[in-house]
């Protein structure tokens, strides 16, 4: 997929989508560009990530805090899981699920069980700073709250441009 495709199937500018690729938003993306003229070109996960990215940006968040909980959200699972896959890309392959930031200093991902899935799976409160730790009893006061559905069938081509 490229950057016109993203653009087109989730109704986000060709612009946002390539600050989110040139600043390094989404963590793992390729830090060398084919050449000018060359179109990027991404996996869907990856396509999916710098939607969100995008889309976290629009909703007025920092770029270092975006950039932090995607850190987090595609980190691997808490060895206490059995999941091999990281939070995010298991919240994209159910097309489903929650991805929550508390007082700008937490993240969970939350995904229902669905048929399909073995299991759904919620991360629990994690901190985004790498010697952070999360209080006992944590319950934010400031709750940001994304919908992974409709971003994630977007990206997929499942849901017409346009839909709001």
């Amino acid at each position: 997929m490229d950057m016109a495709e993203l653009a087109s199937r989730t109704g986000i500018s060709v612009r946002q989508l390539r600050y989110v690729w040139d600043h390094r938003v989404l963590p793992g993306l390729p830090s060398t560009i084919a050449g000018q003229g060359i179109p990027r070109t991404f996996t869907a996960f990856e396509a999916f990530g710098i939607a969100l990215a995008a889309r976290l940006l629009d909703a007025g968040l920092s770029r270092k805090l975006v950039q932090a909980c995607l850190k987090v959200a595609c980190d691997r699972p808490l060895p206490a899981t059995s999941k091999s896959h990281p939070p995010l890309f298991i919240a994209y392959r159910a097309a489903g699920g929650e991805l929550q930031i508390g007082d700008g200093q937490y993240l969970q991902i939350q995904v229902t069980r669905r048929p399909g899935m073995e299991t759904g799976i919620d991360t629990g409160w994690r901190p985004l700073a790498e010697d952070g730790a999360v209080p006992g009893g944590y319950v934010p006061a400031v709750l940001v709250r994304v919908e992974l559905e409709r971003l994630a069938k977007s990206v997929c081509g499942n849901y017409p441009t346009g839909v709001e």
